[in-house]
């Protein structure tokens, strides 16, 4: 707890009561929240103008936005319906773009061992990716993001500040579709997008052979009926890695006198005295 000197004497504050460190906490989450909203502009926009140019309903477009809070799955998933995707494809699709979530809900368990299964349950659903970063780097601090009602209030405040700043984002960017040319190739996106979610894997060879594959076929099937480029893609890009990686993985070294001695043939035992 803070100290103070007052006429040479040291004063001890004391401690903050519950109810105002989770107001600190809320009032924290809002504030960082904010300020990826702020930062997520362009791209908010930028999608909303992508739905823009499908043939689907403005209140089933403006509503995707909060059903499915991930933007890059979000792309996908509607304008896979918009082609006329079966239902088992779109959620196919959604889960494999969506993998990366089970690493973070594995990273922050350790934080959120202490919540109810309800509360683990919704704080699912608002597990994006600016939300996890804010959330983790918090939870990481020394004080481990406080106690469990403060960790509770931060996290939804991030992230629900984050859920209502990204449907404001691409609402307008719904409107501002209506502006933009005809001749603009918006029927890229999905491609691009899944290019740029591949570049964090690129970290070392097997990384970037599964980036490079996989963007590029992703970027060829791009007009493939239903949307399966996607699929042929992060297929591509899977297996050109795996197979990098078999060849590329270094072996483990070989003790020489322990492979001879394992080579020779068992001595046999000398006979004894008769």
């Amino acid at each position: 707890m803070p100290a103070r000197e007052h006429d040479g004497r040291v004063s001890v504050d004391p401690p903050l009561e519950p109810r105002t460190r989770e107001r600190a906490a809320v009032r924290a989450g809002i504030r960082d929240g904010a300020l990826v909203v702020l930062g997520y502009i362009p791209f908010g926009v930028a999608a909303g103008i992508v739905l823009a140019s499908t043939g689907l309903g403005p209140g089933l477009l403006i509503s995707s936005s909060p059903i499915i809070f991930a933007g890059a799955a979000q792309l996908v998933a509607v304008q896979l319906v918009d082609q006329g995707a079966a239902l088992a494809l779109v959620v196919l699709t959604v889960a494999v773009v969506n993998a990366r979530h089970l690493l973070y809900s594995a990273s922050l368990q350790p934080h959120l061992a202490d919540w109810s299964r309800g509360t683990r349950m919704l704080g699912a659903f608002l597990l994006a990716d600016p939300v996890y970063a804010l959330a983790y780097s918090r939870f990481q601090g020394p004080d481990g993001g406080g106690a469990r009602r403060e960790r509770i209030a931060y996290y939804f405040a991030a992230g629900v500040t984050c859920l209502i700043g990204w449907s404001g984002l691409v609402a307008a960017g719904l409107v501002a579709g209506r502006f933009v040319p005809e001749w603009v190739p918006l029927g890229l996106a999905i491609p691009m997008t899944f290019l740029l979610l591949l570049l964090p894997l690129v970290k070392d060879l097997p990384g970037a052979v599964a980036a490079i594959v996989g963007g590029l076929v992703a970027f060829a099937a791009h007009g493939f009926p239903l949307g399966t480029g996607i699929l042929l893609g992060a297929a591509a890009g899977i297996l050109a890695g795996a197979l990098v990686m078999t060849r590329t993985r270094p072996r483990a070294p070989v003790d020489v006198d322990t492979a001879a001695h394992a080579a020779a043939p068992e001595a046999e035992p000398e006979a004894g005295p008769s």
